[in-house]
């Protein structure tokens, strides 16, 4: 008796989803709506944590990130760093929808998209804070200006 309650547990303790099963996973969505192209991360609770678009004609792209708006309330600057490049840009807070989301305009063509690799991630650092965008978030940056600019 006591070896098949022992075998039970066995069997259950491997077919229980394990710890990195249970961890968060985000996801990238991707949108072409009236001209500007949008990339819009979200947690495993389907809440919204970043958005990368890139609006025409300037071509700017725009980062916001949902997670960092309350430390980003008195800052000016925010650094954007992919790899192993940061560049500070001006940031500010604006409302979006319910959400307050901190919000970075980068120049067209920034020259932190030029060493993209694979496995990079954007982070984003207001105030001593960091955000690390999940898994392709530098590649779907550089998809978002390509397609808005079109090369």
């Amino acid at each position: 008796m006591r070896m098949q309650i022992a075998v039970v547990l066995c069997i259950a303790t491997l077919a229980t989803p394990g710890v990195s099963a249970a961890q968060s996973t985000s996801t990238w969505t991707n949108s072409y709506t009236d001209g500007v192209v949008t990339a819009t991360e979200t947690d495993n609770h389907g809440r919204v944590t970043a958005m990368i678009q890139c609006r025409p004609p300037t071509g700017d792209i725009i980062l916001s990130d949902f997670t960092l708006a309350g430390d980003g309330r008195r800052a000016r600057t925010s650094g954007v760093g992919i790899g192993n490049m940061t560049v500070n840009v001006p940031s500010h807070v604006v409302r979006n929808g319910r959400q307050d989301a901190l919000t970075i305009n980068l120049p067209q063509r920034p020259p932190i998209l030029a060493g993209v690799q694979p496995t990079d991630h954007i982070t984003i650092t207001v105030n001593n804070r960091n955000h690390v965008l999940s898994d392709g978030s530098a590649v779907k940056m550089k998809e978002v200006a390509y397609g808005c600019w079109g090369s």
